[in-house]
């Protein structure tokens, strides 16, 4: 299961990066062909904002996690003790884990509705937006293994190697 999972983290972190790129290079077409033909690339703000942004953040968060690079504020956490420390992580993991688990279970009913109903939006063309519904709970269901996997055990398994622990370094 620790090599599906890793698998899966990194490769939804690379498909968020994909998404990224995609987004940028159908962004730059949109404006070119905007300025030069005056006619932009039809609902392109439709596909950004259905498909690209949820990838981007939804699809990259077991790979956050499991590299532990979300933002935090360290005010408090870096003038205590380790044994504080560790409770502190503790206690934001199992937070951020109760937040995802409401999240994916609100996100996964939302997408069964879209699905049901062919949910689309209309810009220029019409554009079939549940499929990208389902990116929500998948993101959020696979973060919340790697949060498993973190409060049970913590840093005796790695999901996604650090540049100070690759052994090519």
């Amino acid at each position: 299961m620790i090599k599906t999972l890793k698998f899966l983290t990194n490769a939804f972190a690379v498909l968020a990066g994909i998404a990224v790129a995609l987004m940028m290079f159908h962004v730059v077409a949109d404006v070119f062909c905007k300025y030069v033909f005056h006619y932009p690339v039809p609902s392109t703000a439709e596909v950004v904002a259905n498909y690209y942004m949820i990838a981007c953040v939804f699809l990259v968060l077991a790979y956050v996690e499991a590299k532990g690079s979300a933002i935090s504020v360290d005010l408090i956490y870096d003038n205590v003790g380790p044994a504080a420390q560790r409770v502190m992580r503790k206690i934001g993991q199992v937070g951020t884990l109760i937040f995802y688990v409401g999240l994916g279970w609100f996100s996964w009913d939302v997408a069964m509705r879209a699905y049901k109903i062919n949910e689309s939006v209309d810009g220029l063309w019409r554009v079939t937006v549940w499929p990208a519904k389902y990116m929500l709970p998948l993101g959020l269901a696979i973060a919340c293994l790697v949060l498993l996997i973190k409060i049970f055990a913590g840093d005796r398994v790695r999901l996604v190697e650090h540049p100070s622990h690759n052994p090519s370094h």
